[in-house]
């Protein structure tokens, strides 16, 4: 299956620690703040933990959901929602869910809404996660993971956004360490009825928080009627307790949002509590944000939570979303047409 896309030229914590906007306590923090020293980055599965960091022209993880890549039984249900699992190896790049990122792991959280108490059985009717079939960026068949929001368990169809709610879908990578530099990329498919869905309000397309103290968040919104637009900000809703702060928010109204069609999402950041801090994304290979300066939160706190997927949303129910592509990289890929990961999509850094 990997071909069609080469031819574009190509551990349980709290339930609400990973909430992209709700509150809860974040996992236990590493023993250890923040260090601007290297790290060792975490190696696909099956293979030794390094102790250096990786070649910048290899991937630390990459997939497209080929091969025996499947989600699992719904499981460790409570009171907000449960956990679910991808597994499985990709038979075109070889790499193993979950990503090991600096050691740590990864998992769905299916967060029905507060208060929600869905069984193993009953999620369901809230939230879907599968490997499907579907048609590509190139428009031949390719297995993406698809997400599938029914209701919450506090407003059924209606929006949450005037609730204390935090339903959400997440797929969380969960770093041991401080993974200080990375690149993400993936391709995402949006409901295509979003833009009717969604009123006065806000859906989120990725973020990471650290163990209390710091979050990066890209959101599509319409505040005040305006047409959907791009929103970047940075943030301490990280769900640590602190009162709210926001270190910067940009608006782009210039990149336009896709709905119903795939496009590439890419983000870089280095961390650093100084001047060489920097934040970057793009969308469709063009320039969301490109922040220089600290982003190192007051309690000097490490990333611990990364949303490599996120379906968040104050819109109405029901809404689904198609995520394909996934890939991890220790700083910017240097794109080769030549290589099998290439993806033909890069904006310029």
């Amino acid at each position: 299956m990997w071909a069609h896309k080469n031819a574009m030229a190509l551990a349980m914590f709290t339930l609400c620690a990973a909430c992209g906007g709700g509150g809860g306590s974040p996992p236990p923090a590493p023993s250890q703040n923040v260090s601007l020293a290297s790290t060792a980055p975490g190696q696909p599965a099956g293979q030794p933990a390094q102790t250096s960091p990786p070649s910048p022209g290899k991937p630390l993880f990459w997939s497209g959901f080929e091969g025996s890549v499947s989600v699992g039984a719904p499981r460790d249900c409570n009171t907000s929602g449960c956990w679910q699992d991808l597994a499985g190896t990709d038979s075109a790049s070889g790499f193993a869910w979950p990503p090991k990122i600096s050691g740590g792991g990864a998992q769905f959280q299916m967060r029905a809404g507060t208060n929600s108490s869905p069984s193993t059985s009953t999620i369901a009717n809230y939230i879907v996660n599968e490997v499907q079939t579907v048609t590509g960026r190139s428009g031949g068949p390719t297995r993406a993971l698809y997400a599938l929001m029914k209701q919450t368990g506090c407003t059924g169809t209606a929006s949450q956004a005037a609730s204390s709610c935090a339903a959400q879908d997440p797929y969380v990578v969960q770093p041991a360490t401080e993974p200080t530099d990375l690149y993400i990329s993936f391709w995402r498919k949006i409901d295509p009825t979003l833009p009717e869905k969604l009123v006065n309000g806000w859906h989120v397309v990725f973020e990471w928080k650290t163990a209390g103290d710091y979050r990066v968040i890209a959101q599509i919104v319409n505040y005040g009627g305006v047409a959907p637009h791009w929103q970047l900000r940075a943030d301490n809703d990280a769900n640590g307790g602190l009162t709210y702060a926001k270190f910067w928010e940009i608006d782009n109204p210039s990149v336009p949002v896709p709905f119903g069609e795939w496009f590439k999402f890419e983000v870089f950041w280095h961390r650093s509590a100084g001047s060489d801090g920097r934040v970057w994304m793009a969308a469709n290979g063009q320039k969301l944000v490109d922040k220089f300066g600290p982003n190192i939160g007051v309690n000097g706190k490490p990333i611990d939570r990364i949303f490599l997927t996120q379906l968040y949303t104050a819109a109405t129910y029901p809404l689904e979303q198609w995520t394909d592509d996934v890939q991890i990289w220790p700083t910017f890929p240097t794109p080769k047409a030549d290589e099998p990961w290439y993806d033909g999509i890069y904006a310029p850094h």
